[in-house]
């Protein structure tokens, strides 16, 4: 049953490499959220401000990262609840799963945005 379950994930995961990007460049301030599951943890701080008591819509606006490159990769320490950081990248024109996401639970898909530069905004103690 583990084996089936690896298998249907995988192939769902492995769908969004057909993903294409979108042809707009933009840079856009995401803070990190603090989820108890595998999904989307970016939201815009908008979104946040708009829909931080209602958490399946603030779940469902939720975003994924890639890095276009390993380089870009964030650290680990960067991913504190509420952390700000300026992305400039390109959204998938589909939602789906970054490149290289694994996971054992069944998250819903959601918006992939691809980042070429990043800069640390803001962290919870900065203030």
């Amino acid at each position: 049953m583990r084996l089936i379950l690896t298998l249907v994930l995988t192939i769902s995961l492995v769908s969004c490499s057909t993903n294409h990007l979108d042809e707009k460049t933009q840079t856009i301030e995401l803070s990190y959220i603090a989820w108890g599951c595998d999904c989307a943890n970016w939201a815009t701080l908008d979104d946040i401000r708009k829909y931080h008591d209602s958490g399946d819509t603030l779940a469902d606006l939720s975003i994924f990262i890639e890095p276009a490159n390993d380089s870009l990769k964030l650290a680990d320490s960067i991913s504190f609840n509420m952390t700000v950081v300026k992305f400039t990248g390109q959204f998938y024109k589909s939602k789906g799963f970054p490149k290289d996401f694994s996971s054992y639970e069944w998250p819903d898909k959601s918006r992939v945005f691809r980042y070429t530069k990043y800069e640390i905004v803001n962290r919870p103690n900065d203030n």
